[in-house]
């Protein structure tokens, strides 16, 4: 974490947060009036705050299956706030919210220090807002040390809340979110878009072909240039035509609207494979709701490795320690049967749908 950040957090989140924003607090004061009024006075409504609106598929997937979740299974209205746009509806959500309405917060990977920006809003929601029932979506935790300066101030941030839920998505983060926030709810369930339903983002009858490499090359890769080279050689040998992809794409704005079109495309991309081969967590899960056969690999934290857990029954997705298992690995998932249990995985999320 910079100086400028840390200094952020002696400042405080919400402090800062509202006086860095104030031109967005008060034109988002103007700007979503209807889309509050829209609210029904006799329903309760959930305000899903932090989706992702960056071009991080994974990222974007959770923000949709969340929503799916959410409306699945909450008997109320549901308002949905990207990330960054909570200082715009800040006002609002003082003089709207009512004792029984929920706040949900995005899951993910960035409980941490890596991607502090994510963890500065959760804890300003927090301060805003310490008497509403908030539930985070799964996530994983990971900071850079214990005596991280952002850990410190989210164990008082998150202290404060009386009606904290705490959703882990592998037992490493439920775990440690048990030893750091000691008088908060925490419980543990698999990455939220194993619950994803494809069937609205993929075309039907798609036909497959090929074998997709999709492998990260950013601050959580663990793979050497010589493991990718030995990864690629056994995609040819395979004797399948092999293709690139990945679940990160350049910088841009993403709408709700984008995020539909992007979702398609890349699920897309997955349900046409005969194969994929992958490091990325979102890579295997994608595989996994499409029903296609895959390898994957570890990264630099433990957050696949845990999540596979969900899943390891799957035939069709295989967990390797190595590139040079990478052969027999192929030719396994490639004979396997696949099959995804959906209604088996949403069972395993009875914690979280119990509190909506």
């Amino acid at each position: 974490m910079d100086k400028r950040a840390a200094f952020k957090l002696k400042l405080g989140a919400s402090r800062v947060g509202r006086l860095s924003n104030m031109s967005d607090v008060m034109k988002g004061y103007g700007s979503h009036r209807n889309e509050f009024m829209a609210l029904s006075s006799d329903r309760r409504t959930a305000f899903v705050i932090g989706t992702a609106n960056y071009a991080n598929l994974g990222d974007l997937a959770i923000s949709e299956a969340q929503m799916q979740y959410v409306r699945r299974y909450f008997d109320g209205d549901v308002m949905e706030i990207q990330t960054t746009k909570f200082w715009e509806y800040e006002l609002w959500l003082r003089r709207a919210m009512r004792p029984n309405d929920l706040i949900l917060l995005q899951g993910g990977g960035n409980m941490g220090d890596l991607y502090y920006w994510f963890e500065f809003e959760r804890c300003a929601i927090a301060e805003c807002f310490p008497d509403q029932r908030i539930i985070m979506f799964p996530q994983t935790i990971s900071y850079s040390s214990d005596d991280s300066e952002l850990l410190a101030y989210a164990k008082q941030a998150y202290g404060r809340c009386s009606d904290l839920h705490l959703f882990a998505r592998e037992h490493i983060s439920a775990q440690k979110m048990a030893e750091e926030f000691p008088t908060t709810d925490v419980e543990l369930v698999p990455d939220i878009v194993l619950t994803l339903d494809p069937t609205p983002f993929v075309p039907r009858h798609v036909s497959r072909c090929g074998l997709a490499m999709v492998l990260r090359n950013d601050e959580e890769r663990s793979l050497s240039d010589e493991d990718w080279q030995m990864l690629f050689s056994a995609a040819e040998e395979s004797g399948l035509p092999v293709t690139t992809a990945d679940t990160v794409l350049p910088d841009q704005d993403v709408s709700i609207e984008g995020r539909t079109l992007l979702l398609s495309d890349i699920l897309t991309t997955f349900a046409s494979a005969q194969c994929v081969v992958t490091d990325r967590l979102h890579g295997m899960i994608f595989a996994a709701i499409t029903e296609t056969p895959c390898v994957v690999l570890s990264n630099s934290n433990h957050k696949i490795r845990g999540v596979y857990q969900w899943i390891k029954d799957l035939p069709y997705i295989a967990f390797i320690e190595s590139a040079q298992e990478a052969r027999a690995a192929l030719r396994k998932v490639m004979n396997a049967p696949t099959t995804y249990p959906r209604d088996r995985i949403l069972q395993q999320f009875e914690a979280l749908r119990a509190l909506l």
